[in-house]
């Protein structure tokens, strides 16, 4: 139920409003043992006004065709504000404006929000998720409370 309302909330978002720029980053967990590795994609996506929208990604590679998938889900914007790791110029081009600043704080913070209220994403923990599908549901639940306000 969470994850198909977080779905068709992004499907409103996307389709309702207009966006200027997004904020993307990656961080990654383990499902099960430290030997299976999954990515968290994640994005603020912001309005012409302001307003961010969040949203995710869970996937179990780092690669330019998982990013592609995750872009498919995004609104469409004039820039994307991103690190230098991996492959957002390739995906990105002219669009990708990459490097430290106000913007790699604002997505860090969004990261370090998803680290402090979800216990299978803290560093150092013995709380691994037991399963992608219940990950994906706590990220759904985190996401959806992003969206509506409910989390500062």
């Amino acid at each position: 139920m969470t994850l198909e309302f977080y779905q068709e909330s992004i499907e409103k978002i996307r389709n309702s409003l207009k966006f200027e720029y997004s904020v993307m980053d990656e961080l990654f967990t383990f499902v099960k043992n430290k030997s299976n590795r999954y990515y968290v994609w994640t994005a603020m996506v912001y309005t012409r006004t302001g307003r961010p929208f969040y949203f995710y990604r869970l996937c179990k590679h780092r690669n330019i065709d998982e990013l592609f998938e995750f872009e498919l889900d995004l609104p469409r914007v004039e820039k994307v504000y991103c690190d230098n790791a991996f492959g957002y110029d390739t995906m990105y081009a002219d669009k990708a404006i990459q490097g430290k600043g106000t913007m790699t704080n604002k997505i860090e913070n969004l990261n370090s929000q998803l680290r402090d209220k979800i216990s299978y994403l803290v560093r150092r923990t013995k709380a691994h998720a037991k399963s992608p599908e219940w990950l994906d549901y706590r990220l759904a639940i985190f996401f959806n409370a992003k969206n509506l306000g409910l989390y500062g």
